[in-house]
């Protein structure tokens, strides 16, 4: 997937989306939204871990040696620094994470804390009940 850049940025040759794409592009976006919203619900309300929590849990979780610098992090995340900086600040104060300085600047190493590993393993049966009840189950069904 690409992202439009430059002078194809400010195409203005392009015709308007017609009324079906209109249509289609709205019903994805409506769907995605209540599917994400629907999923961080369930798994706020069995664990109190908010959607970005689990998020940075599971890349975590899965990252070689459960640790990323927050830079990694924050490319994979698609955040920027300050919205990265802040969530991690808050989890790092609840122990889900640890910070450390990795080498020269100001680079940080992120690591899961035991707390984390256990918040996010608890939190898995519930993000994965809930992802196939409300995106696998939906998308059959049409919706």
């Amino acid at each position: 997937m690409g992202s439009l850049q430059g002078a194809d940025a400010g195409d203005t040759t392009q015709p308007a989306l017609s009324a079906h794409e209109k249509e289609a592009w709205r019903s994805f976006l409506r769907f995605s939204g209540e599917v994400i919203s629907a999923v961080e619900r369930d798994v706020y309300a069995a664990t109190g871990l908010s959607g970005a929590d689990f998020q940075i849990l599971a890349r975590l979780h899965e990252a070689e040696e459960h640790q990323l610098t927050q830079k990694e992090l924050g490319v994979l995340m698609g955040w920027t620094a300050t919205r990265l900086s802040h969530q991690i600040a808050r989890m790092d104060r609840r122990d889900l994470v640890d910070r450390e300085a990795a080498g020269r600047g100001r680079l940080m190493m992120l690591h899961l804390t035991d707390t984390g590993w256990r918040a996010y393993t608890s939190a898995l049966p519930v993000h994965t009940r809930s992802v196939r009840e409300n995106y696998f189950r939906r998308r059959q069904e049409g919706s």
